[in-house]
């Protein structure tokens, strides 16, 4: 749902130039191109009523989005299109613009091609060519006669070489879609379009053929345009070979009877004779085969009771297997073997020696190792195994300081906790 906007909330967010920045997004609209383009148009706003809508504002944004969409070149819009094109207008006000324009009928949409401008949107755009000028003309003439018209009083007909390419690009997907319509109807009213066009080509050769040089925005809008023609005169004889194709898969009628006669005939009828005919030619020309029968669901319901059916096993509640033990002889890795050798040669010294001289092995893993293992030395509940061998020795670890590792030279571990590895006496041995 879009948010109503009143005459209190247009009073209240400003009705002139000064009010857009609500809609551009925090945008200053000088900076904005396509609104800095048009306030140039500001006098002219009691003269297009019926465009400007209820505030100045409205009428700055829907100008401004009617030139960006004609000046894209596009002849249609995606809602991707819109993003690139209207960027500069913030919702709900592009939303609210474009509801506008396809209420005024300016713009019209279909869900497979989007927006789209109409022939009374680009003869607005030619208007606004000239408004810009601020020239009060009330004759609306022709995009053609706009291009001459700007020429000879010496205006750059940029806008309305943008109108003229406009309405040939959408000419070109016209007849694109007539191609793949498959219709003659739309075959033959293209076509007829189309060659209303091309009686103008010279006219409009000539009339491109006088902008000037100078003009360079305006030249390469012209060089599109030729580039348009010269497709469209490629499309006038597949258009044309298009319809002569359609007009060969109608059936030679016989008896005098043609289309027309054909047609009345059929209007002539009511509609439930017409609808019991092609209920008639709906009906299959023979039954179709049943899927399910009764000898098949019986045979079904047979095979199903009579199917083999294995016994369960009962099952034998018993006592489970012993867990597997550990050998007896527990293989001791070489690197313990030489921690216990060390261990025991300082309980046999029965003098404290440093960490730094016990803890440091072959390499930094050996290293953790002795540390790890060395908090399992003289504690007598350790176990069995290494763990109580380790703990069968009489010693104690004692830590120094406050136990910030230092560094060590020469040895694989780089800082250690100070502290030593002391046999303790026998009266520590019976506590």
């Amino acid at each position: 749902m879009e948010p109503e906007l009143t005459d209190e909330t247009e009073a209240a967010g400003g009705r002139g130039w000064d009010g857009l920045a609500e809609w551009t997004g925090g945008l200053v609209p000088d900076q904005v191109e396509a609104l800095a383009a048009v306030r140039e148009l500001e006098p002219v706003y009691p003269l297009l009523h019926a465009l400007v809508g209820r505030a100045p504002r409205e009428f700055f944004v829907r100008a401004a989005v009617m030139e960006a969409l004609v000046e894209s070149g596009r002849p249609a819009f995606s809602p991707q299109d819109l993003d690139e094109s209207l960027y500069w207008l913030a919702e709900p006000a592009r939303t609210a613009t474009l509801r506008a324009l396809r209420q005024s009928g300016w713009l019209e949409f279909e869900p497979a091609a989007g927006h789209f401008l109409t022939d009374t949107g680009r003869w607005v755009c030619d208007v606004l060519s000239f408004l810009h000028h601020r020239l009060r003309e009330s004759e609306l003439l022709p995009t053609v006669e706009g291009v001459r018209y700007a020429l000879e009083i010496g205006l750059d007909p940029l806008r309305h070489l943008q109108s003229m390419r406009s309405r040939l690009a959408a000419l070109r997907q016209e007849i694109d879609e007539a191609l793949a319509s498959h219709s003659e109807v739309v075959l033959r009213r293209t076509a007829e379009k189309l060659r209303e066009v091309l009686r103008l080509s010279e006219r409009i050769r000539a009339v491109l053929d006088a902008v000037r040089l100078d003009q360079v925005a305006a030249r390469r809008v012209v060089r599109e345009i030729h580039d348009l023609l010269s497709r469209l005169h490629g499309a006038s004889s597949t258009l044309h070979a298009a319809v002569t194709e359609v007009g060969r898969q109608y059936l030679r009628l016989t008896a005098g009877l043609t289309t027309e006669q054909i047609v009345r005939a059929l209007m002539a009828k009511s509609l439930d004779e017409l609808a019991a005919v092609g209920r008639e030619a709906l009906l299959p020309v023979l039954p179709a085969p049943p899927l399910l029968t009764t000898e098949a669901v019986g045979y079904a319901a047979e095979v199903q009771v009579l199917r083999e059916r294995a016994a369960a096993e009962p099952v034998v509640w018993t006592e489970p297997d012993e867990a597997p033990r550990a050998a007896d002889a527990v293989e001791v890795p070489p690197e313990v073997e030489r921690l216990l050798a060390d261990l025991a040669a300082v309980v046999r010294g029965r003098a404290p020696v440093a960490l730094s001289r016990v803890v440091p092995g072959g390499d930094a893993g050996e290293s953790f190792l002795r540390l790890s293992l060395l908090a399992l030395a003289g504690q007598r509940w350790s176990g069995e195994g290494i763990a109580g061998r380790l703990g069968s020795l009489p010693l104690a670890v004692e830590p120094e300081g406050d136990g910030w590792p230092e560094e060590i030279a020469g040895s694989p571990l780089a800082r250690l906790t100070p502290g030593s590895v002391r046999p303790r006496d026998e009266r520590e041995k019976e506590a």
